[in-house]
């Protein structure tokens, strides 16, 4: 999880910033604003802009911790896999070593297929670490893309009907140096993506 998760903010920041340039009909919210601005009075004006904190929000989405569980209950049992198989060949290798040693072999060739057999178990295993590796890169990628869509989606429909024109993304690492608690959605926008994925949409 901790190796896919700064991938994934990465793919969230980007996608998040640029998604909603949508025109709203703001001239309403200017002719209120300019009628009941009579006085001097100090008045809240907001814009109509937010964030979600991504670190927060992927903690509580229920999709994509449902993900992450599936990719690490995986990666176990085939890292399980692996590690057995390479204990065996470890101790058939001890095996061999000591039968060299104490002469234990029939003969010269039969101790030369025991070995033949051995490189070839080993290159199994290393061609097996290989295809694993490289299959859970791409079910990392997938989760990536899963998880930007289903939040690009996600909050085009809980921005509809428009209340925002932007929402942007907010990270440890972020160029949003500070933000009014006024415009964090992240709650709203938890609570929305996971009734979203409880009534069966990722």
């Amino acid at each position: 999880m901790k190796k896919i998760k700064p991938a994934i903010l990465k793919i969230v920041a980007v996608a998040a910033i640029l998604l909603f340039f949508v025109q709203c009909n703001n001239k309403e919210n200017k002719t209120d604003q300019g009628a009941s601005g009579g006085g001097n009075e100090a008045t809240p004006s907001y814009l109509p802009v937010a964030y979600v904190d991504v670190d927060s929000l992927l903690r509580h989405f229920e999709f994509y911790n449902h993900l992450v569980s599936t990719y690490e209950t995986k990666l176990s049992k085939q890292n399980g896999s692996l590690n057995s198989s390479y204990q065996k060949f470890q101790s058939e290798v001890a095996s061999f070593e000591q039968k060299a040693q104490n002469n234990a072999f029939l003969s010269q060739e039969r101790m030369l297929q025991e070995q033949t057999r051995l490189q070839r178990m080993q290159q199994d295993l290393e061609k097996r670490a290989s295809q694993m590796e490289q299959e859970l890169a791409l079910e990392q990628k997938l989760i990536q893309q899963k998880v930007s869509d289903s939040l690009n989606l996600g909050i085009k429909e809980y921005n509809n009907p428009q209340k925002y024109q932007m929402i942007f993304t907010k990270t440890a690492n972020s160029t949003i140096l500070y933000a009014d608690d006024h415009y964090n959605i992240t709650k709203d926008v938890t609570d929305f993506l996971n009734k979203r994925f409880k009534a069966g949409t990722e």
